[in-house]
């Protein structure tokens, strides 16, 4: 199926996150549900950080691959490990995915508050740069109130990364568990039903976090003295 060299290393990347992921198994040789849940998280992150590593690599592609799978499948692993620290603290699978749920209908409902804060706040603060740069290249503002005017473009920039890097983790965290309940339970499972809602959700609010991130971006730019 990978003829490219492209393919075959991030292949070969994959496997060897698979194989780090579940170096401890069951006498038996089977992995534990907490092993296949790290596992689980390690193939993903493999596979999504190979083809990001590959989409930015423009002359090396085959190397972009290896380094993102590799990023990747520990963040993957990462992942897949506290959601398994999460399901030890259920008796029963239904009550952690419940609380799955829930955790994730809450940080929709706060990420999403500080988005559209952020929106409005970005608003204002494009107006404000926008005359605050004409009046500089007038000789109407100092450079004193552009640096000032930097300093809170940079904190709130800051701030929307910050939601932003949340919301990947917890749309990956998110997806994670949603893949995992659908081959358990299937794709009619009420709590497949819920989690898969919770991931389009998330989508969009990382979306709109991103989007926060590009605008203030573009805005500090401006600024630039």
């Amino acid at each position: 199926m990978f003829s490219h060299p492209f393919g075959k290393n991030l292949l070969a990347a994959g496997v060897a996150v698979v194989l780090i992921a579940g170096c401890a198994t069951a006498p038996d040789g089977r992995l534990d549900d907490r092993q296949q849940t790290v596992a689980e998280g390690a193939v993903v992150g493999a596979l999504v950080g190979g083809l990001l590593g590959a989409a930015v690599s423009d002359d090396h592609k085959g190397r972009g691959a290896l380094i993102g799978a590799a990023a990747g499948g520990l963040l993957g692993a990462g992942i897949g490990n506290s959601i398994a620290e999460r399901k030890a603290q259920y008796a029963q699978e239904e009550d952690f995915l419940v609380a799955e749920i829930q955790r994730n209908q809450d940080f929709i409902a706060e990420a999403d508050a500080e988005n559209e804060q952020l929106y409005r706040d970005i608003d204002r603060l494009e107006r404000e740069s926008q005359r605050l740069a004409r009046d500089y290249r007038a000789g109407r503002a100092s450079r004193d109130a552009l640096a000032a005017q930097q300093t809170s473009l940079q904190k709130q920039l800051e701030k929307a990364k910050r939601i932003n890097a949340l919301a990947e983790r917890q749309l990956a965290d998110a997806s994670e568990v949603h893949q995992e309940t659908r081959q358990k339970r299937g794709p009619q499972d009420r709590y497949t039903k819920q989690l898969e809602t919770n991931v389009v959700q998330l989508k969009a609010t990382r979306q709109q976090a991103g989007q926060n991130v590009s605008r203030l971006q573009g805005v500090y730019d401006t600024m630039t003295i």
